[in-house]
């Protein structure tokens, strides 16, 4: 299972939203879309949902099916909560609806106030509510725009936690303008800038390690591949001029085994400079 997406651009009149953007997502990943306000976040989860289309380019999905939680979150406040769960599921002509309102309902943490009114629920609930329409067909690929906001840190908590507990046979994309939301729950950062991806990486978490960029200027070409199977190199990205971006993630200092594979492919260093990465220098 897998979401691709290729060259996708939106425009509304003048105003150019998405500029030819391209991702591609797998099977157990979170992953975070970050930016500032106005910067295509919501245009292009409604691409991905197929509310919207996009005005050039591709987007595949296969035989994956898309459940999408926007970030209004809209409930009918005078339903109780099986009820409304329940009127969701006939819309979209889910089969055996009672057993599979009930499941929803069991998964999210819903039990103690499947009796009320969604107008009678603190926000965090009213957000579980509107996670468990979003799960009742299963999909393969979640979208949640914008889905903590309003909760308070307790709710936060439980969220996340909701969240990871879903994500290991799904792909789910979680849009946010806040930047300790992303590094918290997500594997993945995908950095939206005036309608392009203006970053893509791997948030090393699982590892135990410490990230970092190493930036690496040379007298001559690189061969990157080698540089990219050294233990604790992520990524290996061009700057041009024979200079190099190194994403690292690695408990120990690596530059010295990196110097010794420099040295192995007959180049020399004029500038190797450590600096700590975090999304914050990234969205600055």
């Amino acid at each position: 299972m897998s979401l691709i997406a290729r060259d996708i651009s939106k425009s509304y009149g003048a105003q150019q939203v998405l500029d030819q953007v391209d991702l591609s997502l797998d099977r157990g990943e979170i992953v975070g879309l970050l930016g500032r306000n106005g910067a295509g976040k919501s245009t292009l989860l409604k691409i991905i949902a197929g509310i919207n289309r996009p005005d050039d380019g591709e987007l595949k999905v296969g035989d994956s099916t898309v459940g999408y939680m926007s970030e209004r979150n809209p409930l009918y406040p005078h339903m109780y909560v099986t009820e409304y769960l329940t009127w969701v599921a006939d819309m979209r002509s889910i089969k055996d609806v009672k057993s599979r309102v009930a499941w929803a309902v069991e998964r999210v943490g819903l039990s103690d106030v499947k009796g009320k009114k969604i107008n009678q629920l603190s926000k965090g609930y009213k957000q579980r509510v509107g996670l468990a329409a979003t799960l009742l067909s299963d999909p393969d690929i979640i979208i949640l725009d914008e889905p903590i906001n309003g909760l308070d840190p307790i709710q936060i908590t439980q969220y996340r936690a909701l969240v990871k507990s879903i994500a290991s046979d799904k792909i789910i994309i979680l849009s946010s303008h806040l930047i300790q939301e992303i590094e918290a729950l997500c594997d993945r950062v995908l950095l939206l800038k005036n309608g392009k991806i203006e970053e893509d990486r791997m948030l090393q978490r699982s590892q135990g390690g410490n990230s970092y960029t190493i930036i690496l200027e040379l007298n001559d070409g690189l061969d990157r591949s080698q540089l990219e199977n050294l233990d604790g190199v992520v990524a290996v990205s061009s700057l041009g001029a024979h200079r190099y971006k190194l994403d690292v993630d690695a408990a120990e200092d690596i530059r010295t085994t990196i110097f010794d594979e420099v040295v192995r492919q007959g180049l020399k260093i004029i500038e190797m400079k450590k600096e700590q990465s975090s999304l914050q220098q990234i969205f600055q």
